[in-house]
């Protein structure tokens, strides 16, 4: 993020991470929790910086198919950055049942049953590509958690 923060209520302050690999080496005894640690730090200088959405530009995991441990570990951390009382000062305009699919009638953040206090959105890359039986991917069992 820039060194130059500003307080203008029009400015949309995006934090922008792509790549992130999470679970590479993760059986690894010394580089093992590399990619979590990194990960963290992304989601707590969006905090800091007051970022008013995270936008993930594929490669979350690095397997398409993450172990438990990994996606717990993705869970564990979004759900400590995300959700919360914060004001969410973004609205999402267009048709959720187009851009997220029929079974979400709202953007996580506007869903009266959640809270969330900073809003990610993922997009996939060739890592973690949905495939097999419903065409789902790790990121599909992020977002049916409010994730």
């Amino acid at each position: 993020m820039s060194a130059v923060e500003t307080d203008n209520e029009d400015t949309l302050s995006i934090l922008v991470a792509t790549d992130n690999h999470l679970g590479y080496m993760e059986r690894d005894p010394v580089r093992g929790l590399d990619s979590f640690s990194a990960f963290g730090e992304i989601l707590q200088l969006a905090q800091l910086h007051k970022a008013d959405m995270v936008l993930l530009g594929g490669d979350l995991f690095h397997d398409n198919r993450p172990s438990r441990k990994c996606l717990h570990q993705a869970m564990t951390q979004l759900r400590r950055t995300c959700m919360g009382d914060g004001r969410v000062g973004i609205e999402h305009l267009s048709d959720p049942s187009v851009d997220f699919g029929p079974q979400y009638m709202h953007v996580n953040y506007e869903d009266p049953n959640m809270n969330i206090a900073l809003p990610v959105f993922l997009i996939h890359g060739n890592h973690d590509d949905p495939s097999g039986d419903g065409n789902l991917s790790a990121i599909d069992v992020l977002a049916v958690n409010g994730l």
